[in-house]
Protein backbone atom coordinates (compact mmCIF):
# COMPACT_ATOMS: atom_id res chain seq x y z
CA UNK A 1 0.00 0.00 0.00
CA UNK A 2 1.02 3.32 -0.49
CA UNK A 3 2.05 5.89 1.81
CA UNK A 4 -0.10 8.26 0.93
CA UNK A 5 -3.02 5.70 1.39
CA UNK A 6 -1.91 4.62 5.03
CA UNK A 7 -1.81 8.24 5.84
CA UNK A 8 -5.40 9.14 4.60
CA UNK A 9 -6.07 5.52 6.63
CA UNK A 10 -4.80 6.21 9.33
CA UNK A 11 -6.28 9.76 9.20
CA UNK A 12 -9.84 8.71 8.97
CA UNK A 13 -8.83 5.65 11.63
CA UNK A 14 -7.64 8.76 14.45
CA UNK A 15 -10.80 11.09 13.44
CA UNK A 16 -13.25 7.59 13.94
CA UNK A 17 -11.72 6.78 17.24
CA UNK A 18 -11.75 9.89 18.90
CA UNK A 19 -15.26 10.45 17.71
CA UNK A 20 -15.80 7.22 19.46
CA UNK A 21 -13.88 8.90 22.64
CA UNK A 22 -15.98 12.01 22.26
CA UNK A 23 -19.28 9.84 22.48
CA UNK A 24 -18.23 7.74 25.10
CA UNK A 25 -17.64 11.05 26.91
CA UNK A 26 -20.94 12.11 26.15
CA UNK A 27 -22.31 9.02 27.28
CA UNK A 28 -20.99 9.42 30.73
CA UNK A 29 -22.07 12.83 30.97
CA UNK A 30 -25.84 12.13 30.38
CA UNK A 31 -26.14 8.83 32.08
CA UNK A 32 -23.71 9.59 34.89
CA UNK A 33 -25.51 6.89 37.08
CA UNK A 34 -24.33 3.96 34.85
CA UNK A 35 -22.42 2.36 37.67
CA UNK A 36 -18.89 2.16 38.58
CA UNK A 37 -18.01 -1.26 36.41
CA UNK A 38 -19.57 -0.21 33.15
CA UNK A 39 -18.05 3.54 33.36
CA UNK A 40 -14.42 1.65 33.90
CA UNK A 41 -15.22 -1.09 30.88
CA UNK A 42 -16.10 2.12 29.13
CA UNK A 43 -13.17 4.15 29.60
CA UNK A 44 -10.97 1.13 29.58
CA UNK A 45 -11.91 -0.28 26.44
CA UNK A 46 -11.61 3.21 24.69
CA UNK A 47 -7.97 3.93 26.22
CA UNK A 48 -6.97 0.52 24.65
CA UNK A 49 -8.24 0.90 21.90
CA UNK A 50 -7.30 4.98 21.48
CA UNK A 51 -3.36 3.47 22.07
CA UNK A 52 -3.71 1.26 19.86
CA UNK A 53 -4.71 3.96 16.89
CA UNK A 54 -2.09 5.93 18.14
CA UNK A 55 0.44 3.66 17.87
CA UNK A 56 -0.70 2.70 14.27
CA UNK A 57 -0.35 7.00 13.84
CA UNK A 58 2.96 7.25 15.00
CA UNK A 59 4.33 4.46 12.32
CA UNK A 60 2.23 6.25 9.21
CA UNK A 61 4.84 8.84 8.42
CA UNK A 62 2.59 12.07 7.67
CA UNK A 63 4.15 14.92 5.24
CA UNK A 64 5.02 17.49 8.20
CA UNK A 65 4.98 14.68 10.84
CA UNK A 66 3.15 16.78 13.29
CA UNK A 67 -0.19 15.05 14.20
CA UNK A 68 1.76 12.08 15.22
CA UNK A 69 4.59 12.96 16.43
CA UNK A 70 4.48 12.02 20.48
CA UNK A 71 1.76 9.15 19.65
CA UNK A 72 4.19 6.55 20.25
CA UNK A 73 4.68 7.22 24.29
CA UNK A 74 1.11 8.57 24.42
CA UNK A 75 -0.16 5.72 22.77
CA UNK A 76 1.67 3.22 24.82
CA UNK A 77 0.51 4.54 27.93
CA UNK A 78 -3.00 4.97 26.88
CA UNK A 79 -3.13 0.97 25.81
CA UNK A 80 -1.44 0.12 28.88
CA UNK A 81 -3.41 2.22 31.15
CA UNK A 82 -6.93 0.50 29.32
CA UNK A 83 -5.54 -2.55 29.88
CA UNK A 84 -4.80 -1.95 34.10
CA UNK A 85 -8.14 -0.74 34.37
CA UNK A 86 -9.50 -4.14 33.34
CA UNK A 87 -7.07 -6.21 35.29
CA UNK A 88 -7.21 -4.11 38.48
CA UNK A 89 -10.75 -2.42 38.24
CA UNK A 90 -10.85 -1.72 42.31
CA UNK A 91 -7.47 -0.21 42.59
CA UNK A 92 -8.03 1.63 39.45
CA UNK A 93 -11.43 3.25 40.44
CA UNK A 94 -9.96 5.61 42.78
CA UNK A 95 -6.98 6.67 40.56
CA UNK A 96 -8.85 7.01 37.79
CA UNK A 97 -9.39 10.65 37.60
CA UNK A 98 -5.99 11.55 38.25
CA UNK A 99 -4.86 8.58 35.73
CA UNK A 100 -7.27 10.41 33.19
CA UNK A 101 -6.02 13.92 34.10
CA UNK A 102 -2.35 13.10 33.69
CA UNK A 103 -2.82 11.31 30.55
CA UNK A 104 -5.13 14.50 29.38
CA UNK A 105 -2.19 16.96 30.42
CA UNK A 106 0.50 14.87 28.27
CA UNK A 107 -1.44 14.91 25.32
CA UNK A 108 -2.25 18.62 25.96
CA UNK A 109 1.16 19.37 26.21
CA UNK A 110 2.37 17.33 23.70
CA UNK A 111 -0.31 19.09 21.03
CA UNK A 112 0.92 22.55 22.36
CA UNK A 113 4.51 21.36 21.13
CA UNK A 114 2.89 20.55 18.18
CA UNK A 115 1.14 24.12 17.93
CA UNK A 116 4.73 25.31 18.24
CA UNK A 117 5.88 22.84 15.57
CA UNK A 118 2.86 23.91 13.27
CA UNK A 119 4.07 27.77 13.08
CA UNK A 120 7.68 26.50 12.62
CA UNK A 121 6.32 25.19 9.40
CA UNK A 122 4.32 28.17 8.75
CA UNK A 123 0.74 26.54 9.18
CA UNK A 124 -1.93 29.20 9.25
CA UNK A 125 -3.95 27.24 12.02
CA UNK A 126 -1.13 26.55 14.53
CA UNK A 127 -3.11 29.21 16.91
CA UNK A 128 -6.06 27.31 17.23
CA UNK A 129 -3.99 24.27 17.68
CA UNK A 130 -2.56 26.20 20.27
CA UNK A 131 -5.95 27.37 22.07
CA UNK A 132 -6.96 23.73 21.85
CA UNK A 133 -4.33 22.01 23.86
CA UNK A 134 -4.03 24.86 25.91
CA UNK A 135 -7.86 24.20 26.92
CA UNK A 136 -6.92 20.51 26.85
CA UNK A 137 -4.26 21.19 29.51
CA UNK A 138 -6.82 23.18 31.95
CA UNK A 139 -9.03 20.16 31.87
CA UNK A 140 -6.47 17.50 32.47
CA UNK A 141 -5.27 19.80 35.51
CA UNK A 142 -9.35 20.20 36.67
CA UNK A 143 -9.48 16.85 36.70
CA UNK A 144 -6.10 16.61 38.94
CA UNK A 145 -7.19 18.64 41.42
CA UNK A 146 -10.94 17.14 41.86
CA UNK A 147 -13.09 20.47 40.84
CA UNK A 148 -15.50 20.47 44.04
CA UNK A 149 -18.99 20.02 43.15
CA UNK A 150 -18.96 18.30 40.06
CA UNK A 151 -19.19 14.20 39.35
CA UNK A 152 -16.59 12.12 39.04
CA UNK A 153 -18.35 10.34 36.01
CA UNK A 154 -19.50 13.73 34.60
CA UNK A 155 -16.04 15.52 34.98
CA UNK A 156 -14.33 12.30 33.27
CA UNK A 157 -17.15 12.64 30.57
CA UNK A 158 -16.22 16.06 29.98
CA UNK A 159 -12.88 15.63 29.80
CA UNK A 160 -13.07 12.90 27.14
CA UNK A 161 -15.28 15.06 25.29
CA UNK A 162 -12.70 17.71 25.13
CA UNK A 163 -9.52 15.59 24.49
CA UNK A 164 -11.38 13.46 22.09
CA UNK A 165 -12.59 16.91 19.96
CA UNK A 166 -9.47 18.21 20.56
CA UNK A 167 -7.98 15.10 18.79
CA UNK A 168 -10.30 14.99 15.89
CA UNK A 169 -9.25 19.25 15.15
CA UNK A 170 -5.04 18.24 15.84
CA UNK A 171 -5.51 15.53 12.92
CA UNK A 172 -7.98 17.75 10.75
CA UNK A 173 -5.53 20.47 10.63
CA UNK A 174 -2.05 18.57 10.63
CA UNK A 175 -2.31 15.80 8.59
CA UNK A 176 -0.96 16.71 5.38
CA UNK A 177 -0.19 14.14 2.39
CA UNK A 178 1.57 14.59 -0.55
CA UNK A 179 0.28 15.79 -3.55
CA UNK A 180 -0.34 12.40 -6.16
CA UNK A 181 3.62 11.97 -7.52
CA UNK A 182 5.61 9.33 -9.51
CA UNK A 183 7.92 7.41 -6.92
CA UNK A 184 11.00 7.29 -7.93
CA UNK A 185 11.84 3.56 -7.56
CA UNK A 186 8.62 2.75 -9.94
CA UNK A 187 10.58 4.88 -12.62
CA UNK A 188 13.72 2.48 -12.25
CA UNK A 189 11.74 -0.73 -12.62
Amino acid sequence: MKRANIVKEVKFIHVTVSALLFFSGLFLCIWPDIGGLAARWLVGANFIVTGLVRLLGYFANDLYRLAFQYDFALGGFAAILGVLIFLYPDKVTELLPYVLGTYVVLDGLFKLQTAFDAKQFGMKKWVGLLASSIAVCICGITVLIGATGWDRVILTGLVLMVDAAENIWNTMATVRVRAKEKDRFEDLL
